[in-house]
């Protein structure tokens, strides 16, 4: 008797390209939008990654991008000017989305 192998799908280029498009791409709206830029700011600040799910969820990512996706709030880190966020994507098994908030650094 012959049993069938089930293979599971691996990750393409092309699945992790369409990943790393839509982080580009929710990034520039949040950018482009005070309120949803605030609340991610928020959601980083108190390491909150629900609220951060939303956020990304009205800005292009589906539920299937996030679903069993680990999610990373950071603060700090940047060189960027105050209020900036960095999302990033690392492809797959398992998949991963760090949503950085950069912070100016003071010298005296």
């Amino acid at each position: 008797m012959v049993v069938p192998v089930t293979s599971i799908a691996q990750p393409t280029n092309a699945e992790a390209a369409s990943l790393q498009k839509k982080a580009s791409e929710a990034q520039a709206r949040i950018h482009a939008n005070k309120n949803d830029r605030d609340q991610l700011m928020v959601a980083v600040k108190i390491n909150e990654v629900p609220l951060a799910k939303e956020v990304l969820l009205r800005n292009g990512f589906t539920a299937e991008d996030l679903e069993n996706a680990k999610i990373t709030l950071r603060t700090g880190g940047g060189k960027k000017g105050e209020n900036e966020i960095d999302i990033a994507v690392a492809c797959c098994d398992p998949k991963e989305i760090t949503i950085q908030r950069a912070l100016d650094y003071f010298t005296k």
